[in-house]
């Protein structure tokens, strides 16, 4: 049982800086649809290096896929309701 309450504590503390995260990116969407758009600058060249390594595949748990889906919808909700769209 120690395992499971140590992956709930990691899902919540990756969720809570999930959301963290997704609340500064609205903020910056928010900030610059308000400011003129900027030229956007080429893309830098990559560097040569080795080949790529791969990643180990991540073990995902369907029911916690699912609960956090939820979440993220929730979270989205919440927002649109803090947020009413005004209309210029």
């Amino acid at each position: 049982m120690m395992e499971d309450d140590d992956q709930k504590d990691s899902r919540r503390t990756s969720a809570q800086s999930f959301f963290e995260s997704l609340d500064e990116l609205f903020d910056y969407i928010e900030a610059s649809s308000s400011q003129p758009a900027q030229p956007k600058s080429p893309p830098p060249q990559p560097l040569p290096s080795s080949p790529p390594q791969k990643a180990k595949p991540a073990k995902i748990n369907l029911s916690d896929f699912e609960d956090a889906i939820a979440d993220l919808e929730q979270f989205i909700q919440n927002k649109q309701r803090k947020r009413p769209e005004s209309k210029e």
